[in-house]
């Protein structure tokens, strides 16, 4: 970023992106969890048979991250679209952010995301929701101030496949956590 004001000025509209991308994945938590938790009180019980089920697709999507099994990741491809800028320097970051925060709108690559909406959803727990929804939308947003130091579009380009060398590894981390959350929700039944 070039001179001071230039920085503060992107300090500003990142961290208005960051927060309602926080607040947008704190909502999308609660909502799912809200659900689940209407479901259990229309059909109590119902979340036993639900939670195995999501452990039988954690194990699926955990072999899918781990390259042992091909499987579609739910979500979009749909992309922000490059005109929402003209909407203000603020209220764009704010649009931009919270659309990218709901996590269901674009695309995301691992599967981790859609099983913890499940999980969220079958516990209809709804500070369970709030927290991971935070966590979420917080750990996206970090994304955006690794790029303060890009001064030329190259540098973005740089910093973009330099990122994108760790998901090899990510998709082994998310394989593996999805591989343990299966193993507790298939044998949590028998358990409890």
């Amino acid at each position: 970023m070039e001179g001071t004001q230039t920085y503060r000025r992107w300090l500003q509209r990142a961290t208005v992106y960051a927060l309602s991308m926080t607040a947008a994945g704190a909502a999308i938590g609660v909502a799912c969890a809200g659900l689940g938790r209407g479901v259990d009180a229309v059909a109590p019980g119902a979340n036993v048979p639900l939670a195995v089920g999501l452990g039988a697709v954690a194990l699926a999507y955990a072999m899918h991250e781990l390259g042992l099994l091909k499987l579609p990741v739910p979500g979009r491809d749909w992309q922000v679209p490059a005109d929402w800028v003209r909407h203000g320097f603020y209220r764009s970051a704010a649009i931009f952010g919270s659309t990218v925060g709901f996590g269901v709108f674009t695309r995301i690559p691992y599967a981790t995301f859609p099983i913890l909406l499940a999980w969220l959803f079958v516990s209809g727990n709804i500070v369970f929701g709030l927290a991971a929804g935070l966590v979420y939308g917080a750990l996206r947003a970090v994304s955006i101030y690794s790029s303060a130091s890009c001064k030329v579009p190259e540098d973005l380009v740089d910093l973009n496949q330099r990122l994108m060398s760790f998901a090899p590894f990510q998709h082994m981390l998310a394989g593996l956590g999805l591989a343990a959350f299966a193993a507790y929700m298939l044998t949590a039944p028998l358990i409890l």
